[in-house]
C-alpha cells in the first residue's frame, strides 16, 4: 500500500508534461488545479510534503517531546535549536521555530488551493477530496495552535491570540500575507469544523489516506484539550465499535512496521527512497542507522511495574552505552511508517473520558485492556484513580509526541515551571514579524 503515494504520483505527472515543469511541492492553481487529476495528484502531494519536509514525521513529534520533558530523555545532539527546546530557551530567530510556522502555512495553503479548484472535481468525489483537504488542513491548526499560543485551559480562549487563520489560497512568494492573528476559540472552531466535514465525507477505508475514524480521532483530541469529556469519549468509542482496529498482542511489531498494522489508524507512509527519517534518526543508535541523539534516563524506566512489557521497547546502544527506545528504531529497509494515531490512545481517551463522566466500570474495563496487553493485572474498580489512568496513557504514549497537549491540558508542571508559563510555549518567528505587520508576538519574547 505504501508504495502507492509515489507511484499515484509518478503515474500522473507523466501523464501531464505541464506538471513536470512545475516544483514538486508548489501547486500552480493555473496548471496543476485545471483538471479533476491535477487536483487530486495534488492532495496526495500534501501527504508527500509532510513526508519529505519532516513536519509532521519528525519536527513535530521531536520539538514537543523535548520541549515539555523534565526527566524522561537527554539530548547528545549538537544541533543547537534542538538544545535551545530542550532547555526551555527557545528564541524568535531560531531556525526551528521559523521551519515549522512556514512548512505549516506552505500545507495550509496547499490545501486552500485545493479546496478554491474543487468545481473541476466531479460531483459525486468533489466532497470527498474537499473533506481530505480540510482534514490535512485542521491537523496542521491544531499543532500550530498548540504550539504558538497559550493552551485552551489557560485563561479565555476567546481573547487569547492564537494564530493567523488563513482559507484563501495565495502565491508562493505571498504565502504569509498581511493577517492577524485569530483567537484561540476561533482556531479551535475552525479545525473542528473542518473535522466534522472531513468526518462526515470521508470513507471508513482509504487506503493509507485519512479516513472518517481518523478525523474522528482528531476531534477526541480537539474536545479532550477543550475539556468537553463527552464528546471527546464520543469520538474515541465511534473508533472502538466501528472502525474494526485491534491492538497487536505484540508490543514491538506496534511500531517501525512498513504496513499499516491493525492498530494504524493514521499513518505517514515512508518509503525506502526516503531513507532514516528525522523521528528515528534522532532517537535511534549510531549501529541502527541513526544519529544516536536522543536518549533514554534512568528515571523513566524506573516509572514501569516490574513485568510490564512495555520496558521491552528499550535497548542499549552499545556504541554510546546509552539507552534508547525502540518505538523509533530503523527496519531493515529504513521504510518504517511514521505512526501519528494508533488504536492505543483511543482506549485510553475513552478511559479517561469514562472516569471523568462517572463512568468507573467502562473505564476501568479500557484501562485494563491496555495493561494486559503490556503483560500486567487488572486494576480494582474501586481503587481506580484518575492519576492511574494519565500513568498509564503518559507509559503507553511517551516519546510519540502527546506529552505536550497531555501535560498542557491537566496543568502539570514541567521542572520548575508551570502549564502555563511563557517559555513552554513557541514565540511567532522574528521573520513573520517583520514581513506580517498585524502580526503580535508572545508574552515573554
Amino acid at each position: 500500500m505504501k508504495k502507492l503515494i509515489l507511484f499515484f504520483i509518478l503515474i500522473t505527472t507523466a501523464c501531464n508534461d505541464n506538471l513536470d515543469i512545475e516544483p514538486q511541492q508548489a501547486i500552480s492553481t493555473e496548471v496543476a488545479l485545471s483538471t479533476e487529476q491535477g487536483v487530486k495528484t495534488a492532495l496526495i502531494g500534501i501527504y508527500n510534503l509532510w513526508a519529505s519536509t519532516s513536519l509532521f514525521s519528525g519536527d513535530v513529534l521531536i520539538n514537543s517531546e523535548l520541549l515539555i520533558d523534565s526527566d524522561n530523555l537527554f539530548w547528545a545532539g549538537i544541533f543547537s535549536d534542538l538544545t535551545l527546546l530542550l532547555e526551555k530557551r527557545m528564541g524568535p530567530s531560531d531556525n526551528n521555530i521559523a521551519f515549522s510556522w512556514i512548512r505549516s502555512y506552505q500545507i495550509i495553503n496547499q490545501t486552500n488551493s485545493i479546496l478554491s479548484a474543487l468545481e473541476v472535481v466531479n460531483e459525486t468525489e468533489r466532497d470527498k477530496v474537499a473533506a481530505e483537504a480540510r482534514f490535512l488542513r485542521a491537523m496542521t491548526y491544531f499543532d500550530l495552535v498548540n504550539l504558538y499560543a497559550r493552551t485552551w485551559g489557560d485563561g479565555n480562549p476567546s481573547n487569547n491570540l492564537g494564530v493567523s487563520i488563513i482559507t484563501t489560497p495565495s502565491e508562493e512568494n505571498l504565502l504569509n500575507p498581511i493577517v492577524p492573528r485569530n483567537t484561540v476559540a476561533e482556531v479551535y472552531a475552525l479545525v473542528a469544523e473542518d473535522l466534522q466535514f472531513a468526518k462526515a465525507n470521508l470513507a471508513k477505508e482509504n487506503g493509507v489516506f485519512a479516513t472518517t475514524y481518523a478525523a474522528s480521532a482528531v476531534l477526541s483530541r480537539v474536545f479532550l484539550m477543550q475539556e468537553k469529556y463527552d464528546l471527546a469519549g464520543m469520538e474515541a468509542d465511534r473508533i472502538l465499535k466501528e472502525g474494526g482496529y485491534e491492538l497487536l498482542s505484540d508490543l514491538m511489531a506496534v511500531f517501525n512496521a512498513s504496513n499499516n498494522t491493525s492498530e494504524d489508524i493514521f499513518s505517514i507512509q515512508i518509503t525506502t527512497r526516503d531513507n532514516v527519517h528525522t523521528v528515528p534518526y534522532l532517537y535511534s543508535g549510531e549501529l541502527e542507522g541513526g544519529g544516536g541523539f536522543i536518549g533514554i534516563t534512568d528515571e523513566h524506566i524506573a516509572k514501569y511495574e516490574e513485568g510490564d512489557k512495555r520496558k521491552t521497547l528499550f535497548y542499549l546502544d552499545e556504541q554510546s552505552d546509552s539507552r534508547r527506545t525502540a518505538k523509533w528504531r530503523p527496519n531493515v529497509s529504513n521504510d518504517g511508517n511514521i505512526t501519528l494515531i494508533r488504536l492505543a490512545e483511543m482506549y485510553l481517551t475513552r478511559a479517561e473520558t469514562r472516569f471523568r463522566t462517572g463512568d468507573i466500570a467502562g473505564a476501568t474495563e479500557d484501562i485494563n485492556n491496555i495493561r494486559n496487553r503490556a503483560g500486567l493485572p487488572d486494576l480494582i474498580e474501586s481503587e481506580l484513580t484518575l492519576d492511574h489512568i494519565l500513568k498509564e496513557r503518559f507509559l503507553e504514549l511517551v516519546f510519540e509526541g502527546h506529552q505536550y497537549r497531555d501535560v498542557k491540558r491537566n496543568r502539570q508542571s514541567v521542572r520548575d515551571l508551570a502549564f502555563n508559563d511563557a517559555r513552554l510555549i513557541y514565540p511567532i518567528p522574528q521573520r513573520e514579524l517583520e514581513v506580517n505587520s498585524a502580526l503580535v508576538q508572545n508574552e515573554g519574547y
